[in-house]
């Protein structure tokens, strides 16, 4: 295990219950976990359906990597869960005001060589609604030289009705060449396209 990745005791085992519960109640299926590289920094992009969403995605990559997360910070002012969120590898996100602390924390973790769990299109979308994906993923991605796994989750956005959870994943994909914001709207795209191509 990558010794960068958010490897906390609380995380370690609420991957395994959550691991246990998808996979014996609602059969979960991963495809791919193989294609998530060992070592390196890593930025995991995934769709964003659910918000059972990170927890598929990391119990899925989690016999790999263990990425760190981010969260709306609203999620972090909630006693319980923002206690829960930052003892499991999770930082906030001010989506309506600065986000500097939060893309200094993502680029802190992949400076490191650790992997970060993002979600390129910036919010939950509803079944077959897309939207321009944000350049972050691009920006992380060139400044730390961090290659791109696209995964897209499937059924997430019926649970618990839904069976089986899936997470697909695909070929990671190599950083953009440049920082600047063209380049990085392209690539975001590019990853999106990806992602829903899985």
């Amino acid at each position: 295990m990558n010794p960068a990745d958010a490897n906390f005791p609380l995380r370690i085992f609420s991957e395994s219950v959550v691991g246990g519960l998808f996979t014996s109640i609602w059969g979960m299926k991963v495809t791919g976990l193989e294609r998530v590289p060992l070592d390196g920094p890593l930025i995991i992009a995934s769709n964003h359906l659910s918000i059972i969403d990170p927890l598929l995605v990391t119990v899925s990559v989690a016999p790999r990597r263990r990425p760190f997360g981010i969260g709306k910070k609203e999620l972090f002012e909630l006693p319980v869960l923002g206690w829960w969120l930052r003892a499991t590898g999770s930082f906030p996100l001010d989506r309506q005001g600065d986000a500097t602390s939060a893309m200094r924390a993502a680029l802190e973790v992949l400076s490191k060589g650790g992997c970060l769990l993002i979600y390129p299109e910036g919010t939950r979308m509803k079944p077959g609604e897309k939207r321009a994906p944000k350049a972050g993923v691009a920006f992380l991605a060139a400044r730390t030289g961090a290659s791109v796994v696209p995964v897209r989750v499937l059924g997430t956005a019926e649970f618990p009705r839904q069976f089986p959870l899936e997470a697909r994943i695909g070929e990671p994909l190599p950083p953009p060449k440049s920082e600047d914001r063209e380049t990085g709207l392209a690539y975001a795209k590019m990853v999106m396209e990806r992602i829903y191509s899985l």
